[in-house]
């Protein structure tokens, strides 16, 4: 999880993609690392149909489905 204060998704990327805290994805090996940072801005967040401030994208890395959720939040 990562949480930050961006006036849109590309300023999230930066945050979600380089603070994945360790353990979390135990598969993420440098390889795969340096893939996600090549591919976290590819593609669009989309809207979640049944959530109100909730986008997802999706990501390819390593053969398998990475799904990223952005959750707006206001304080």
């Amino acid at each position: 999880m990562a949480q930050g204060s961006h006036s849109n998704f590309t300023g999230f990327t930066s945050t979600w993609a380089s603070n994945i805290p360790q353990g979390t994805l135990p598969d993420l090996n440098p390889s795969l690392f340096r893939q996600l940072a090549a591919r976290a801005y590819e593609g669009t967040f989309t809207p979640v149909s049944s959530a109100k401030h909730v986008w997802r994208k999706t990501i390819e890395l390593g053969g398998a489905t990475l799904t990223v959720v952005a959750v707006q939040t206001e304080q």
